[in-house]
């Protein structure tokens, strides 16, 4: 056989080595099967909730399942806020979560949760417990539908107070006990005393770290049950108002 033969003939040898690994892997894959549904992100929804709005089921064919419409149910959650789905070869879906995270309680004809979008949340979900300010003086128009947004600006507002409170430290946030909206002003409660702490609209990074620091450095060494209200509503400043027997106290 010659040079240029022998090369042609190994070519050939390859391609067909080629297609048939192919032929194979093709087959191989066509007949793998789901065994394991992976669940990962969750912590207010349980795993098998997950699981079972996803709607893939063991034994189905690992290539036949629709990522893309099992990202949809999962997705339809009202927990959840994003979803991922992959296969992992040989025999599982992977299912990877973010969930809403509930930012204060509604009261209303029954209790209501919002998170931080003002996402409408129903509070008997899961076996987790919340300890939520409460959100009151919403607008008597405002839907508080399952699933719905709130757009309202004087509830994104209070969600925006509680939020980035929140962020600021969890004793803070903690701190707040309700978050009442007024006409044209806000007021916050606080957890200890439930003394009235007038917060006014805007400026709300500043104003909390004012009263988060008032908290800490006046109104923990002189007791927040000689409070009438704090109000921090002015720039650079704080206002209190002690109450008559404490003010007479520190006069002396």
């Amino acid at each position: 056989m010659t040079e240029g033969r022998a090369k042609w003939a190994w070519l050939w040898i390859l391609v067909g080595l080629s297609v048939g690994l192919t032929a194979f892997s093709n087959y191989w894959k066509s007949n793998l099967r789901v065994k394991e549904i992976i669940v990962e992100g969750t912590r207010v929804v349980e795993k098998n909730e997950i699981t079972q709005i996803s709607q893939v089921k063991n034994g189905t064919l690992l290539y036949d399942v629709d990522l893309t419409q099992v990202q949809r149910n999962v997705l339809s959650h009202l927990y959840v806020k994003e979803a991922s789905v992959e296969r992992n070869i040989p025999s599982s879906i992977k299912i990877s979560v973010v969930e809403r995270q509930p930012l204060t309680l509604v009261n209303a004809n029954e209790i209501r949760y919002l998170d931080e979008d003002g996402v409408v949340l129903p509070h008997s979900i899961s076996k987790a417990v919340f300890d939520l300010p409460v959100l009151s003086g919403i607008p008597a128009d405002v839907s508080l539908k399952l699933g719905s947004r709130i757009e309202q600006v004087d509830v994104q507002e209070a969600l925006a107070v509680l939020w980035l409170a929140k962020l600021s430290s969890k004793e803070l946030y903690h701190m707040i006990s309700e978050v009442q909206i007024r006409q044209g002003d806000m007021v916050l409660y606080s957890a200890e005393w439930g003394i009235p702490i007038l917060f006014g609209r805007g400026e709300i990074p500043n104003k909390l770290a004012r009263l988060e620091a008032f908290w800490d450095e006046v109104v923990k060494d002189q007791g927040a049950q000689n409070l009438q209200y704090i109000d921090v509503r002015y720039a650079d400043q704080i206002i209190v108002r002690w109450k008559p027997e404490h003010q007479a106290l520190k006069s002396l």
